[in-house]
């Protein structure tokens, strides 16, 4: 799929926007993967198509050389998207839907999620 942009983190000051290709559901190496894991599908994920994002706080510092973060860091975690590609195990959501990722993170199936502490939002 053609057409994936982002804003990516250059260094102190410095953000740049560039062209990127779109993810595949498959587990890479990179913080919080177990190297076990690289190359597995992931089944229980989704892609998105950025239909607008923000830039949080955290962005802020990084672009103002208050946090460390490698060059090339890809900016705005807070988006909403439509739904391009789906995992075998996804549940509530489909191809298509038009969804919110805050901040925080929500599967939908534990118990703070079941007792609705968490947010998701699904337009």
């Amino acid at each position: 799929m053609v057409g994936n942009r982002a804003v990516a983190y250059m260094g102190p000051g410095r953000v740049e926007v560039m062209d990127i290709g779109y993810p595949d559901l498959v587990l890479r190496d990179g913080p919080g993967v177990n190297p076990l894991n690289v190359g597995r599908k992931c089944e229980h994920g989704v892609i998105l198509k950025v239909v607008t994002t923000n830039i949080c706080g955290s962005d802020q510092h990084m672009v103002r050389g208050r946090t460390t973060a490698p060059e090339g860091l890809v900016l705005g975690h807070e988006i909403t998207g439509e739904v391009i590609e789906v995992g075998r195990d996804v549940e509530f959501i489909k191809k298509g839907d038009l969804v919110s990722v805050p901040f925080n993170i929500a599967c939908g199936r534990c118990r703070s999620c079941k007792e609705q502490n968490n947010i998701f939002v699904k337009t």
